[in-house]
């Protein structure tokens, strides 16, 4: 009995804009899947697949935006990738391609620069210039660009071989952007692609752009801190009841310094002045729900941070202007009358988020939301 090919395209995905593909490889159930594969990456690269007694797996997916493409590939083997002064010639293809390496890595020449990437780094690949490079079992999500879409800004930069350290906080931004464009592109309108793509050239030009004083990259330096701003506050409301959470572990786990930390959040009085206001925030909404009950003053206190009930309440009663306990008691008053008309665990959390949005400060709009 015949076994059903792995390879295949996924029809269902490619009806409808935006166009979407998906293929997946086994060499067990189809021996000529790595025939395939090659085939399919031709256009871009000469591939040689080196021989192993492991079956060869992959699969590629991708959604067009438009004039780019946004795709990810995971592959077991391990392989060759080259690209002749001839193949660039034939190609006519002048793009560049934005590698955000998830697992796995590559090494050798990007025309004359050597390169060494791995798991979590962004390395950038000129198809307008040669690579001779070896790379292990990988997954890549991989945003495509054509040249005349770069921001001039990067279009005078020599970006073949370039690589973003994955310890900077600006490789991480462009990575998330990366792998949440590859999540949520096939939902995306046509107008929202090309945002997409333009916050994406922004992002690089920012994590390339330290020694540089133009104006295009002043905004994308801008975009850079507005992003890491957004990431570092995910971070500590992930964080916010940890005894571990302060500016040092904060500022180590996003790959930024001290200072660097210190200037993102200088509106909001310094980071530390940030996370004892959301901290507080979290104290106010436990207190005014039914959770604040059954918990007494002083533990809430020292599950977020505060050194004793009375600097709790001293800075609660800054924040807010009144004790922890008189929001408690208030809260038990609200939830003894029927007239509160709060019946279900669900109201509670409803008004817990509508609590919350008012209590924010008014800020610029946020481009995640």
């Amino acid at each position: 009995m015949s076994r059903k090919p792995s390879f295949r395209l996924d029809t269902a995905a490619c009806a409808g804009p935006p166009p979407q593909f998906q293929a997946r490889f086994d060499s067990q159930d189809s021996p000529d899947a790595p025939d395939i594969w090659r085939t399919l990456v031709r256009p871009y690269v000469d591939l040689q697949i080196e021989a192993s007694a492991q079956p060869f797996r992959g699969e590629m997916s991708g959604t067009h935006l438009g004039d780019s493409l946004i795709s990810r590939s995971t592959c077991s083997a391990t392989m060759r990738h080259r690209r002749t002064p001839l193949d660039v010639r034939r190609s006519q293809i002048d793009h560049l391609l934005i590698q955000l390496f998830l697992d796995g890595g590559t090494q050798g020449a990007y025309g004359k620069h050597q390169v060494n990437i791995r798991a979590g780094a962004i390395g950038l690949l000129d198809l307008g210039q040669t690579m001779d490079s070896r790379t292990t079992s990988f997954s890549t999500i991989t945003l495509t660009v054509p040249r005349d879409r770069l921001p001039t800004a990067l279009r005078d930069r020599k970006l073949h071989g370039a690589l973003l350290d994955p310890a900077q906080g600006a490789t991480r931004l462009l990575a998330s952007h990366l792998s949440q464009l590859m999540q949520h592109a096939s939902s995306l309108t046509r107008a929202a692609m090309s945002a997409s793509v333009n916050a994406g050239l922004m992002l690089l030009s920012g994590s390339l752009s330290a020694t540089a004083d133009d104006e295009h990259d002043g905004q994308a330096r801008q975009v850079v801190r507005d992003g890491m701003h957004r990431l570092v506050r995910r971070h500590i409301e992930r964080h916010l009841d940890s005894d571990q959470l302060s500016p040092e572990t904060i500022a180590a786990a996003m790959g930024i310094s001290r200072s660097g930390l210190y200037r993102l959040f200088l509106s909001e009085g310094g980071v530390q002045a940030y996370v004892q206001g959301r901290r507080l925030d979290k104290c106010f909404d436990e207190l005014l729900l039914a959770t604040g009950n059954r918990i007494g003053i002083a533990e809430l206190a020292y599950r977020y941070g505060f050194s004793s009930e009375s600097a709790f309440s001293r800075a609660f009663r800054q924040r807010f202007a009144a004790s922890p306990r008189e929001v408690r008691s208030h809260a038990r008053r609200a939830w003894d009358d029927e007239s509160a008309g709060i019946h279900s665990h669900t109201d509670a959390i409803m008004i817990q988020s509508w609590l919350a949005d008012i209590r924010r400060p008014v800020t610029a709009p946020d481009p995640a939301r």
